[in-house]
């Protein structure tokens, strides 16, 4: 199983040091896409200030940016 790496990034990025073993890149796409749901709604201030969850694979290749603002805050 592939590695993928879930990274917050705005003008800096908050890395993911360890990474998760995936099926493949759909799955980590849905991945990314709840922590970024799960981020809006437990840190409402990160809304409108361009936060998004980066998904790499393990030779750093982008596969699919997950923007907060994409999702209403609850």
């Amino acid at each position: 199983m592939p590695r993928y790496h879930f990274d917050l990034v705005d003008t800096k990025t908050v890395a993911d040091q360890g990474g998760q073993l995936l099926e493949d890149d759909l799955v980590a796409v849905q991945v990314a896409d709840r922590l970024a749901e799960e981020l809006t709604r437990n840190r409402p201030e990160l809304q409108g200030k361009g936060y998004k969850v980066l998904v790499t694979d393990a030779d750093g290749e982008r596969v699919h940016e997950a923007p907060l603002d994409k999702f209403k805050p609850f």
